[in-house]
């Protein structure tokens, strides 16, 4: 069921309607916490520009001209593009500080629809009831203890896609630890991470009446590889960036086989780029777009 509730804006001095969304089993926040998370989401037009500039430096990322039903959720903590048809956020992007990867907080769920989004629109609880795959973050939670509001609010279901297990409790998460150890040795990264829908493996974005769903509601879309984009911006000189696509299997990789086999995936971000029809790099200049986007690194970057 959707509450509806009007909450005074005090440093506005305006009122706010927001959608009240029900959680799935197991929230582990109250229901007046969870109405005040909530209400985060709903930024002003000012608010919304100061997260793009904050999370998006590079410009935000823009699909191709054809892209229907695809829309930004911004809030303070990172960006969503979402799509509507397919019920899955196509990609997230953030800053992510030391002093974010430093914090130390319990772990807090509370798996819930997006209340900006329409029931048309919205993936629900009821999607992800069958047995095979997880409730995946595109942004994780492990990025957003910095306070209990951001790191509930990395569970929303507009920043989740169905994952195969393995995948998620595996691959994928000792890829976001790396990430963050990253932003521990080397300061402030810019993060972008996404879904790719390529079923028949042509390196072109699937339209989506071709993407597998989830049975058995059939609604949200199954990726078939999901990208991270990693940017470190230097005081002096160019970016640096490193590029990671890897296939949405159920396989296990663990030690070091799991470092080959994620440094076999170093990619391009301009690969990312074909195969989703997304620019990520639409504020910098030809020359240095071009530079960024063929680039690829010869390694991941290390640890220490």
């Amino acid at each position: 069921m959707i509450l509806k509730t009007f909450l005074v804006g005090l440093a506005l001095g305006i009122q706010v309607e927001i959608a009240w969304a029900a959680s799935c089993p197991g929230c582990e926040v109250s229901d007046i916490k969870k109405a005040q998370y909530d209400a985060l989401l709903n930024l002003t037009l000012a608010q919304k520009k100061k997260a793009e500039s904050r999370h998006a430096p590079f410009g935000l990322p823009l699909s191709g001209a054809g892209a229907i039903d695809e829309h930004l959720l911004p809030q303070n903590d990172y960006l969503i593009w979402y799509d509507d048809d397919l019920r899955v956020p196509l990609w997230v992007a953030y800053r992510l500080t030391k002093d974010d990867v430093s914090a130390v907080r319990e772990r807090l769920d509370c798996f819930r629809r997006d209340p900006r989004l329409s029931d048309g629109a919205a993936a629900e609880c009821d999607d992800y009831l069958e047995p095979t795959f997880d409730q995946g973050h595109l942004a994780p939670n492990g990025d957003f203890k910095r306070t209990e509001a951001a790191m509930i609010n990395s569970y929303i279901y507009s920043n989740i896609t169905p994952q195969q297990k393995n995948f998620n409790e595996h691959t994928w998460e000792r890829l976001e630890g790396l990430v963050r150890m990253w932003a521990k040795k080397r300061g402030d990264l810019f993060v972008i991470t996404g879904a790719v829908f390529d079923v028949n493996g042509d390196n072109i974005r699937d339209s989506d009446n071709e993407a597998r769903r989830v049975p058995p509601r059939n609604r949200v879309a199954i990726p078939t590889h999901f990208y991270k984009i990693i940017i470190k911006k230097h005081t002096f000189g160019a970016p640096e960036a490193i590029a990671i696509m890897l296939p949405h299997d159920n396989d296990t990789h663990t030690g070091d086989a799991w470092i080959s086999y994620v440094t076999e995936h170093i990619t391009t971000i301009g690969d990312i780029e074909r195969v989703t029809g997304v620019d990520f790099l639409s504020k910098l200049s030809v020359s240095k777009r071009a530079a960024l986007k063929d680039f690829k690194a010869p390694a991941l970057w290390p640890k220490e």
